[in-house]
């Protein structure tokens, strides 16, 4: 077998001190896969520049990646605060709805539906560092609160009340004006947050139909309302998250680890990429070294087969977001390089079997058979000839010992797939004939080392090949 590259794929949030050509130029090299872009900040005159050093540097380069758009969502948020305001612990305070400069007798909540709050609903305030309890509505713009954890307080800090329904839109009017310039700029994922029904995603969808986009739906999950619906809201998007921050606040801390376990199982259940975030690296933001339960939290949630990690302040507010890329790709390749990876991968692949949920369609046959033949016979490499890549990120769920090579005539696919556990993805547009095809392609991976002489491979295909519909063919072959 040829040379190796990380299956777990690294994905970096692009802030002050990353959006640089000379920094995300280092990035790509150092190992990121994807770059989100954060629509809570900036302007869109900035994110041009971005995207365009982000395309142009990746050409250049030769090191395809994907561009993630992560919308605001409702993002709750308090007015303006006087600086140097510290809430003591077990005093009384007003929250109101309308505009005022906040201090410690009250402060502004930017929510105008006070009558769905109820006494003893909880306000986290900073995800969770200030807890206050209410205890009495007082009328439409007022409510009587007790501090139950103080601190200092802050401006705009946004804040949760896990125990009331809110009746929010899932897509605000920022959102849709967002949704827009992302699709303008040919984006390739697309981050919805503070999802808390299936019904969110499908409103999303149409409105992306409404203005002719298929772009690939992430649904983030970091509501209490949306681990009820779990299952519909992956089955219905194109990707999940597991939102750590908000979620962290949103259901008791110490339930998030099993959530965690829960979501990236189910994920791969139902053949969807699934990316872990939040606090990764977070020591780094300031420091040269992570901490050893960092370490192990990432090692757990690539043992546990997440396609993604996450970067968001390390990367884009923090002092070192190149050393910070580094030290995930090697904690990752240490984890990935270990013996016992592969064996509790072919261990656990029946686990997450796509075909006990989608077993109507003949690529999700395809793809299972070619699984089992990974692990009956000595294989290296699966590759894939896709349109789409669906096929790909299919097989992928399977999380096969071997690396996936897909090869596609869209441009825009190499580099969604980027996101993608396993994968390389190469430009190929030749679509003479399957066989050609299949030479051609054991031919250029063999040139570039990937594979040796010797080397027994799968390749997955639709025939006939200019009919671009979804997997029914499996070759076995033998490097020459």
């Amino acid at each position: 077998m040829g040379k190796k590259f990380l299956r777990t794929k690294i994905i970096a949030t692009i802030g002050p001190t990353s959006w640089n050509k000379e920094t995300i130029e280092k990035m790509l090299l150092a190992g990121t896969n994807v770059f989100r872009l954060n629509f809570s900040h900036f302007n869109y005159e900035k994110f041009e520049e971005i995207i365009n050093i982000i395309r142009e540097t990746s050409t250049a380069l030769k090191i395809p990646c994907a561009i993630l758009a992560d919308l605001q969502g409702p993002k709750l948020r308090i007015g303006e605060i006087k600086e140097g305001t510290i809430l003591k612990n077990d005093s009384y305070i007003l929250i109101t709805n309308k505009e005022i400069i906040g201090d410690e007798n009250g402060f502004t909540l930017r929510y105008n539906n006070f009558n769905e709050l109820h006494k003893g609903d909880q306000v986290l305030i900073d995800d969770g560092k200030i807890i206050l309890r209410i205890e009495e509505i007082l009328n439409e713009k007022e409510i009587k609160a007790k501090v139950i954890r103080g601190g200092l307080l802050l401006s705009q800090k946004g804040f949760n009340i896990p125990q009331a329904n809110l009746s929010i839109p899932s897509v605000t009017e920022k959102d849709k004006e967002d949704i827009r310039f992302i699709i303008n700029h040919d984006f390739d994922w697309l981050a919805l947050s503070f999802i808390r029904s299936a019904n969110d995603i499908i409103q999303l969808r149409e409105y992306l139909e409404s203005l002719n986009s298929d772009i690939s739906i992430i649904a983030k999950i970091e509501k209490p309302e949306a681990l009820k619906q779990l299952n519909q809201i992956i089955s219905l998007s194109d990707g999940v998250m597991i939102a750590r921050g908000d979620l962290g606040v949103e259901v008791p801390i110490y339930q998030l680890p099993i959530w965690q376990k829960r979501i990236i199982t189910r994920a791969r259940q139902l053949a969807k990429p699934v990316i872990v975030a939040t606090q990764l690296l977070r020591s780094m933001i300031d420091d040269i070294i992570p901490s050893r339960a960092e370490v192990t939290d990432i090692a757990n949630a690539v043992l546990d087969g997440t396609d993604a990690l996450l970067l968001t302040d390390e990367t884009s507010l923090g002092n070192n977001p190149i050393l910070v890329i580094e030290t995930m790709a090697k904690i990752i390749g240490e984890v990935e390089n270990n013996p016992e990876f592969n064996k509790l991968l072919t261990k656990n692949f029946k686990m997450a079997s796509p075909l006990k949920i989608n077993c109507n369609k003949i690529q999700y046959v395809t793809a299972s058979i070619a699984a089992d033949v990974v692990l009956t016979y000595p294989i290296s490499a699966i590759i894939g000839l896709t349109y789409t890549g669906s096929s790909i990120i299919q097989i992928s769920s399977y999380r096969s010992p071997v690396p996936i090579f897909a090869f596609t005539s869209q441009n825009k696919v190499i580099r969604k797939l980027s996101l993608i556990w396993g994968v390389r993805s190469f430009f190929y547009d030749n679509q003479n004939s399957t066989d050609e095809t299949i030479e051609d392609t054991l031919n250029f991976l063999k040139e570039n080392e990937y594979l040796e002489p010797g080397d027994w491979v799968i390749h997955t295909a639709s025939m006939p090949i200019n009919a671009k519909k979804h997997i029914n063919t499996l070759k076995i072959s033998i490097v020459e």
